[in-house]
């Protein structure tokens, strides 16, 4: 029989925790300071602004609490501490990218993507959303295919096609860009009655692999080296063609390539057209 706790009881269970995390900011600022290592109580007050005898009552309680260890030249985070500041980052670094871009998250749809990824939001932290406007109702996607011409390699996932997409990949095909695609079953047909030279010759070269997937996707994006350029549907329905989410380096498209892990490993491999 498997063994499961409800969240309310882990909540009771962790409840002095939480209130320790959310009620000392010396205590939480103390522990991402010592996150990259040991460090002296003069570096931690300069780092941290606070006075030295703040800081070490707040080492005290910590020390106690088997978070932080006393070194020979200062202090360091336990296992215990360095598991739980971990946490604390990802859990500031969520709240920064979930703030700064507050609307766009309330009026979107994120069911295409994963809990697991959803938990580790804050990686997009240097990220920037980019809108239309009514002189240029395609900026983002304009943008996008300007930037992605530049890359090394592109991974992309999209249940949706715009002008111009498939003669960009052509391009960076062409250039010697290494290129996958995961495209819905609805876009394949699309592409196979649009695009079928340029897809059919794009299949001849090694640099370029097509994946199809049956699935129901609820999220377009590209990874091309260190960018991340993200779109989604909108909560009402439809695909939001006037809003992307850009977002810049390895933490972001780190994120962005288990997000299109995910979605390969549910797609199969198209040969030929």
């Amino acid at each position: 029989m498997g063994y499961s706790v409800k969240t309310s009881d882990l909540f009771d269970q962790t409840e002095k925790w939480l209130r320790a995390l959310t009620r000392s900011k010396v205590r939480t600022r103390t522990m991402l300071c010592l996150k990259d290592g040991e460090k002296n109580v003069g570096a931690l007050e300069k780092e941290i602004g606070i006075r030295a005898t703040t800081i070490l009552h707040a080492i005290r309680n910590m020390i106690d609490a088997d978070l932080v260890t006393r070194t020979e030249n200062g202090y360091t985070l336990t296992n215990i501490g360095r598991v739980q500041t971990l946490l604390i980052n990802e859990l500031v670094s969520a709240i920064m990218i979930l703030d700064q871009h507050k609307d766009y998250w309330l009026t979107h749809d994120i069911s295409g993507i994963p809990e697991e990824l959803l938990s580790r939001i804050g990686m997009l932290g240097r990220s920037e959303v980019v809108r239309a406007d009514p002189a240029a109702l395609l900026k983002a996607q304009t943008y996008f295919m300007e930037k992605v011409v530049e890359s090394k390699v592109i991974r992309g996932v999209s249940p949706i096609i715009i002008p111009g997409y498939a003669e960009t990949i052509a391009i960076c095909v062409e250039n010697g860009i290494d290129v996958e695609l995961v495209l819905t079953d609805s876009i394949i047909d699309l592409v196979y009655s649009d695009y079928y030279k340029v897809m059919s010759e794009l299949l001849e070269f090694e640099n370029f692999r097509l994946y199809k997937i049956k699935a129901d996707v609820k999220v377009a994006f590209t990874v091309a080296d260190e960018h991340l350029y993200l779109g989604l549907f909108r909560l009402e329905g439809g695909y939001d063609i006037g809003n992307d989410l850009f977002c810049t380096g390895e933490a972001a498209a780190k994120w962005g390539m288990e997000l299109y892990e995910f979605y390969k490993n549910m797609s199969e491999l198209v040969e030929t057209f």
